[in-house]
């Protein structure tokens, strides 16, 4: 395994440095039991039946894939679209990234592809949280 500091290795593509396809649907099976039972979280998946839940899990395995530049072609709804009307709050943002963190963290990823791939979520804040309108006067 290459060092995290060798250029090399930085070079890869973040799905290389994460492990690949193998890595990441362990990510997401680490991560997708953390948000289901949060009770800040759990909400968004309520009524949600097994069979469901598992293309939901695999949805975001495609699309880690892809955004990360693996060779997987992603299918399923950009982020916006697939958020919208949830209205999902800035603080069960805050909620779902502490999650991810700790997700991270029992993969083992490395400090510089974890604060990374926290980057690369947080660039998704907007398309996923619900600005709440403004107090008409």
């Amino acid at each position: 395994m290459l060092d995290p500091q060798d250029s090399a290795y930085t070079q890869q593509s973040l799905y290389r440095r994460l492990g690949g396809y193998d890595a990441i649907a362990a990510f997401v099976h680490d991560l997708m039991p953390r948000l289901r039972s949060d009770a800040s979280l759990a909400v968004y998946w309520k009524g949600i039946g097994e069979d469901s839940a598992r293309r939901g899990d695999q949805l975001l395995i495609d699309f880690l894939c892809a955004a990360f530049e693996g060779p997987v072609y992603y299918m399923g709804r950009d982020m916006k679209l697939s958020h919208k009307g949830m209205g999902i709050t800035e603080a069960e943002w805050a909620i779902f990234m502490a999650h991810v963190a700790a997700a991270l963290d029992s993969a083992g990823v490395a400090p510089p592809d974890k604060a990374e791939f926290l980057q690369c979520a947080d660039g998704l804040k907007w398309d996923i949280v619900e600005v709440p309108a403004l107090a008409s006067r």
